[in-house]
């Protein structure tokens, strides 16, 4: 079986090799760069996920994440934020432009390990499920495409990251049903991503903030349950 590809930007040396030695151990094939320009140069390779880290240059890392998530190669890719800072502002606005989890550099290589392994493993899942299931969800003004990674409402196109869209994909398309954090966090997440409650309504907060008085008026939030979209 040929090995997973992994590519990671990092510009701390040490620590990039260390990272490297254990995921090459675990018998991935890891592409180590330095610097974001190196790392656009490489998503043609169409690595099996991307370890960004968020690197010293201010807002390096997030602008990687952000220009990766706006191209064709890699929009579907799994990535993982990697790093040595712990403010939880830096987590949420990783989460927001993209990242699909965020990983302290503390964190010991069988924990970074096992989180990629899922994410990779969660994504690989995603076109089955996608052709088993419902491509197109219309509520009022409100139509999004899952299959184009589309929103409209109102007949003019919505943007949202990738855990956004599959927030209020999964919310949608189970009109009327109320989801719990702890669901929320389940099916969009995946079971071995450690973020928190807090992430969820971080979540909800922007998709209702993106869709103006639609997502006032319809993504509910009911007092210590959950959430939904009313029918």
């Amino acid at each position: 079986m040929q090995a997973k590809t992994i590519l990671v930007a990092d510009d701390e040396m040490t620590y990039a090799s260390h990272l490297r030695t254990n995921l090459e151990k675990e018998g991935y094939k890891v592409i180590w760069v330095q610097s974001a320009s190196e790392a656009i140069n490489k998503v043609g390779i169409k690595p099996s996920a991307l370890i960004v880290d968020l690197m010293r240059r201010e807002q390096a890392g997030l602008d990687l994440c952000r220009q990766l998530r706006s191209m064709p190669e890699s929009k579907h890719m799994p990535i993982i934020i990697l790093t040595s800072r712990d403010e939880e502002s830096d987590e949420v606005v990783s989460l927001e432009v993209g990242a699909d989890d965020y990983i302290h550099k503390s964190a010991s290589p069988r924990v970074v390990s096992a989180r990629l392994r899922n994410i990779i493993r969660r994504y690989n899942s995603l076109p089955i499920q996608a052709e088993e299931s419902e491509t197109e969800v219309k509520i009022g003004p409100l139509e999004i495409d899952r299959k184009s990674h589309t929103i409209t409402l109102g007949g003019k196109n919505v943007f949202m990251p990738r855990k956004e869209f599959e927030l209020l994909w999964m919310l949608a398309t189970n009109k009327g049903k109320v989801f719990s954090r702890e669901m929320l966090l389940r099916r969009v997440w995946g079971e071995n991503i450690f973020v928190t409650d807090r992430t969820v309504d971080v979540h909800v907060c922007k998709v209702r903030q993106r869709l103006g008085k639609f997502g006032q008026e319809n993504l509910e939030t009911i007092k210590g349950v959950g959430y939904r979209i009313k029918v």
